[in-house]
């Protein structure tokens, strides 16, 4: 059996997404979301469940970046999907933030600045995540490796069956 090679780039790549991940969907996505359901009282119900789904959102995203790791079939489309519909929920839910957050005149006491730069400023940044989970996946997916092996597969699959009985 011979060894699989190892692309450095994708190994680098995998490293930079997962600590990419842990600060951002895991970390300022999920603390924005809790932050919302915290505050529940005087923001309303309505930015609760913006809250909540800020909160799935960053732990689908979470998913897909580890899906990303292993070099198999099943795991890397499931991270494509994973990713892609986690950030495209974190992107509505940060719209739908930052129209309440403006339409209400949120601004920060100090600098007297809107409130949602400061939502956009630690939640956009997960673009970067889901991205480089999403090209990992499919770049492992689409590898000459993952062909030949789907094709070895294929291979045995269509292989004749060993004769039961002697003629």
């Amino acid at each position: 059996m011979e060894k699989k090679r190892r692309n450095p780039l994708i190994t680098v790549l995998k490293a930079v997404m997962l600590v990419l991940t842990a600060v951002y969907p895991l970390f300022m996505v999920c603390m924005s979301g809790a932050g919302l359901i915290y505050n529940r009282e005087s923001y309303g119900s309505e930015l609760a469940a913006v809250g909540v789904f800020l909160i799935v959102s960053g732990l689908v995203m979470t998913l897909g970046a580890v899906l990303a790791l292993p070099r198999r079939n099943l795991p890397n489309i499931a991270a494509i999907v994973c990713s892609v519909s986690g950030l495209v929920l974190c992107l509505a839910m940060l719209y739908m933030l930052c129209t309440h957050a403006d339409a209400a005149g949120w601004t920060d006491k100090f600098a007297l600045t809107p409130i949602s730069d400061m939502y956009r400023a630690r939640i956009l940044p997960c673009i970067a995540p889901a991205a480089i989970a999403a090209v990992v996946a499919a770049v492992q997916l689409f590898s000459y490796e993952a062909a030949e092996e789907r094709r070895k597969h294929r291979e045995r699959e269509e292989a004749p069956a060993p004769k039961i009985i002697d003629d």
